[in-house]
């Protein structure tokens, strides 16, 4: 393998070529013209050997995906719907302009259509939203937005989400894309799980997927059952609908599927799993206050990012509470959470108990 050539190694090469291939310039010492040239020369020409390595290693990683053309999976916004209430019935027709934004647990919304509310009625129709970024920190549940951040007119007092806003996903990470690469080559022969698996992960709201074979058919029906989630821990029917596409496909060369003649197949939402945790945290010269939400919000994370049959590790969640400046100890004292292959963990909630410390 080429090594990186550093300097020194690049100044005594470059100051006994010098010498060698001509007898005029004889002062090559520190601080005359020629070595202070050579030294800037040689400066330059380490950092670009340091570049040229990185930028190999780099791109070198990028071969194998880049034969098959496979790509990252982008973060998504999430989406979902609000209803706006007026104060007092009114006789008259009241717009909602698409672009009305919205917010709730410090995350904010925008309407894409435009909503009404018609005469003599309190409420508008339900009026799509959409995230401001993307994200699975997006996702929130219903009764969540309440803020009306637009000036509307002074009729409309207030705003809700009935449903949960959900379909937010994050970037895919290093990990997230190389297991997905894995499947994608597993299934290139294009009718066995690793196959369907990879349909389900190519539609861009789709964060994790799990297969399950019945034997004998379930229901007397489907041989297997494909268990998708957006992000949210389930899937909206829209989501639903194009991985079904994806994996029985149509016909087309757009969509070719991915199943087997006789092989009748079902997508649906993983089953939740909630998870509460009980925490004693100890810290040392903090505000409890903040220290109980950063906690709540670290675990909620951690929690909600598992993937479909993913075990909720508890000494994973200590590792990242402990990350906090303040924190001096944590202790849950409960044990893993093992899921199936048709489950996903939702984070429901903590009883945390905080500790003051008075040293170190």
């Amino acid at each position: 393998m080429a090594e990186i050539r550093r300097y020194d190694d690049i100044m005594q090469q470059a100051l006994g070529a010098m010498i060698a291939n001509q007898e005029k310039i004889t002062d090559f010492n520190p601080g005359s013209i020629i070595h202070t040239f050579l030294d800037a020369v040689a400066r330059i020409a380490e950092r670009i050997y340091v570049a040229i390595r990185q930028g190999y290693n780099d791109n070198l990683r990028l071969v194998p995906y880049s034969l098959f053309k496979f790509e990252r999976k982008l973060g998504t916004r999430a989406s979902g719907a609000v209803e706006f209430q007026r104060e007092h019935l009114l006789p008259s027709r009241t717009i909602i302009p698409s672009g009305t934004k919205v917010s709730g647990d410090g995350k904010g919304y925008m309407t894409t259509a435009v909503g009404y509310i018609e005469p003599g009625a309190l409420y508008s129709n339900q009026i799509p939203v959409i995230s401001d970024g993307v994200g699975s920190r997006f996702n929130i549940p219903s009764y969540t937005i309440s803020t009306i951040d637009s000036v509307l007119p002074t009729d409309i007092a207030t705003v809700v989400n009935h449903d949960a806003i959900t379909g937010g996903t994050n970037q895919e990470t290093d990990n997230e894309f190389d297991e997905r690469f894995k499947i994608f080559i597993n299934g290139l022969s294009g009718t066995n799980d690793y196959a369907i698996m990879d349909a389900a992960l190519g539609v861009s709201m789709v964060r994790s997927v799990s297969v399950k074979n019945h034997k004998p058919p379930l229901r007397n029906v489907y041989n297997m059952s494909i268990y998708v989630d957006d992000g949210s821990g389930a899937a909206t029917e829209e989501t639903i609908a194009e991985v079904k596409l994806a994996i029985e496909g149509d016909g087309t060369e757009a969509h070719r599927g991915h199943l087997a003649p006789g092989v009748n197949v079902r997508v649906v939402p993983p089953v939740t799993v909630p998870v509460h945790y009980q925490v004693i945290l100890y810290v040392y010269r903090a505000d409890l206050s903040a220290a109980d939400e950063e906690t709540r919000t670290i675990l909620a994370d951690y929690t909600n990012g598992l993937t479909i049959g993913a075990s909720v590790i508890i000494s994973e969640a200590i590792t990242r509470v402990m990350k906090l400046s303040y924190v001096r100890d944590v202790k849950i004292p409960m044990d893993n959470i093992d899921l199936q292959s048709d489950q996903i963990p939702r984070y429901e909630g903590a009883d945390i108990e905080i500790r003051e410390i008075n040293n170190v």
